[in-house]
C-alpha cells in the first residue's frame, strides 16, 4: 500500500496500541505519513543531509493534516534540539517545520518555550520503548515564554512518543495544555 494511502490509516479518534500503555502527556498526535519510502527520504533529507529546502513543502502537507484535525491550540513549539547538534547541522529541522506551519495556519510560533540544555545520544540509535525514555527523561526544560492554552508540538519524525511526552510533561508541568502533536511522519 503506498504511503499516502497508509498514513490515513491514522484515523481521528483511534488510540494506538503503544499509548494505550504508557499513557503519555499529550492528549494526542497526528502524522501526514508513515515512515518509510518517499517519507523516509524527505525526513532524511531534511535531517541528515542539509536540504532545509524541502521543509516549506513538507511543513505544507502538515498544515492541511492540521487543519483537517483542527485541536485547540494556541500556539506552536517545535521539539528543541541540543545546542551542539542544532550547531552541527546549521539549524533545528523541527523549528523550521514549526516556523512554516506557523505561517501557513496564523497559530503563533513559540520556539523558545523548551530549551534543551544538554544532549543526549540521539533517539534512532535506541530501539527499546523504554531506553528510548529514559534517554529523554530530564532533557527538556521550559523556555523563557511557555504558552498558556492548548500547544501544538511539531515534529519531524515520531517512533515510540518518548521525545513527544517528554517535551508535552514540561509543557504541562509549567502551565501549558491540553498537548497535542503533530509529525510529518510516524512509525507504523
Amino acid at each position: 500500500m503506498p504511503f499516502r494511502e497508509r498514513a490515513r490509516e491514522f484515523l481521528p479518534g483511534r488510540v494506538c496500541l503503544r499509548c494505550r500503555a504508557i499513557r503519555p502527556s499529550f492528549r494526542a498526535v497526528r502524522a501526514v505519513f508513515v515512515y518509510e519510502a518517499a517519507a523516509r527520504d524527505a525526513v532524511h533529507a531534511l535531517k541528515f543531509r542539509g536540504l532545509s529546502s524541502i521543509a516549506p513543502r513538507m511543513a505544507a502537507l502538515m498544515a492541511e493534516r492540521l487543519v483537517d484535525w483542527n485541536p485547540p491550540v494556541d500556539a506552536i513549539v517545535p521539539v528543541p534540539l541540543a545546542g551542539s547538534r542544532r550547531r552541527q547541522r546549521g539549524y533545528n529541522q523541527s523549528e523550521l517545520l514549526a516556523k512554516e506551519l506557523a505561517r501557513l495556519t496564523a497559530v503563533p510560533l513559540e520556539p523558545r518555550a523548551l530549551i534543551r540544555p544538554r544532549s543526549a545520544p540521539p533517539q534512532y540509535r535506541l530501539s527499546d520503548r523504554d531506553e528510548r525514555r529514559r534517554n529523554v527523561s530530564g532533557v527538556f526544560k521550559s523556555g523563557k515564554r511557555v504558552p498558556e492554552g492548548g500547544v501544538l508540538l511539531v515534529d519531524d519524525v515520531m517512533t515510540t512518543g518518548a521525545t513527544l511526552d517528554a517535551c508535552a510533561r514540561v509543557l504541562m508541568e509549567t502551565g501549558a495544555g491540553p498537548v497535542f502533536g503533530l509529525a510529518f511522519a510516524r512509525e507504523d
